[in-house]
């Protein structure tokens, strides 16, 4: 059962003191809360005495378009446009820019730091360069190991999180590109990454993977991955010549279709992997499985595709048991056993939860009694703005 609470009139409100107007905006774990306008980024303190104090700022190299967070490594991301070029940067190291004059570190992704640098990287923030050879659409990251997925056209982009151990004392977070997951016949509008589970979503389709590391039948690190069969475009009897006579005069809509477990693979979405990293890497992703496809019908009525039936607030949501472990390096202390994991995508009117993890099933529907234009869903609560 569902009961809808009407959380208004609330208790209290602070109002953020943001010098520009706000463009963007995204939460910096459970201290701080990061808003975007234009070239320039501001942190504000949203936990203790100082609540919504100014905590810093900086310029970014270009004007934010999309922007993440990710507690693991304590970094921000940032997908921005310049001269009408787009760029994706990582932001390390924020808490010590204290003022927007202090000096900044801009690095490219994999750059080697050396040891007389240290004095220098421990005190400045840096700015990593994330080289892409087509346009980033939308950004996420896993809220387990830190790494970054990146979505483009026709592909997703994993950037491993990693740590350049200088000395025992002063380790530096860096990235490298360690996969390239092909998607043919969707183009990604949000994503989301949690510990080897990806979620794409388009305006009318959401797809589910689950990427396995451990290698089948022999695989080896140089084998290639294995595509999966062809995808099922067209019904049997119908030809590329017929759908074309068809199309000339006639709007052909999809039927809405729910595809579990290994049935997604007749999606028509075909997904192939390549691996990019360096041989040493520890994990290796060699397949993927299919875990689902959903598709919704659009609105025949008009030929455009209107905003009350495209898709919006993709989210994995892990729940995670966490125990204190002895590492070796400190600044990672706790390790985050994985007990459960769940999808949430939302329709203007209506939210969908589905169990992924072990199984493949729909927990929940939540009928919104107004249009929702964003949601969020944490362990407790489903929030959605109407």
């Amino acid at each position: 059962m569902v009961q809808l609470y009407n959380l208004h009139p609330f208790g209290s409100q602070q109002v953020v003191p943001c010098k520009l107007e706000p463009e963007r905006f995204c939460g910096g774990g459970p201290d701080a809360l990061f808003v975007a306008a234009g070239c320039k980024v501001e942190a504000f303190a949203v936990a203790g005495q100082e609540l919504c104090q100014p905590r810093g700022a900086f310029s970014t190299l270009g004007r934010v378009l999309h922007l993440a967070y990710s507690e693991a490594g304590d970094y921000l991301v940032a997908i921005e446009e310049k001269n009408q070029a787009t760029f994706l940067r990582a932001y390390v190291n924020w808490r010590s820019k204290r003022t927007e004059n202090s000096r900044v570190c801009i690095r490219m992704v994999g750059h080697n730091v050396e040891a007389p640098f240290q004095e220098t990287f421990r005190d400045q923030m840096s700015i990593v360069e994330m080289p892409l050879s087509e346009t980033p659409l939308c950004i996420s990251c896993c809220p387990v190991k830190g790494d970054l997925l990146v979505g483009c056209t026709n592909k997703l982009v994993l950037f491993s999180l990693k740590y350049q151990i200088i000395n025992e004392e002063f380790p530096v977070l860096d990235f490298e590109r360690s996969l390239i997951i092909h998607i043919h016949n969707i183009t990604p509008v949000e994503i989301s990454f949690c510990v080897g589970y990806v979620a794409v979503m388009s305006d009318l389709e959401v797809l589910i993977l689950k990427l396995e590391s451990n290698p089948k039948n022999g695989e080896s690190v140089h084998h290639h991955p294995h595509k999966p069969n062809s995808p099922v475009t067209q019904a049997e009897g119908t030809n590329n010549e017929t759908l074309q006579l068809e199309s000339d005069d006639f709007v052909i809509c999809q039927k809405p279709m729910e595809l579990l477990g290994k049935n997604s693979e007749q999606s028509g979405v075909s997904v192939t992997l390549e691996s990019t990293g360096l041989d040493d890497e520890k994990i290796k992703y060699f397949h993927v499985q299919h875990l689902l496809y959903r598709r919704f019908a659009p609105d025949i009525s008009s030929y455009v595709l209107s905003d009350d039936i495209k898709l919006h607030s993709l989210q994995l949501l892990p729940i995670y048991q966490t125990d204190s472990l002895t590492s070796e390096r400190k600044n990672v202390s706790q390790e985050k056993e994985l007990l459960s994991l769940f999808c949430f995508f939302s329709l203007p009117h209506v939210g969908y939860l589905y169990l992924v993890v072990k199984s493949v099933e729909l927990m929940s529907v939540y009928q919104y009694p107004e249009k929702s234009q964003q949601a969020v869903l944490t362990p407790q609560f489903l929030h959605v703005i109407t």
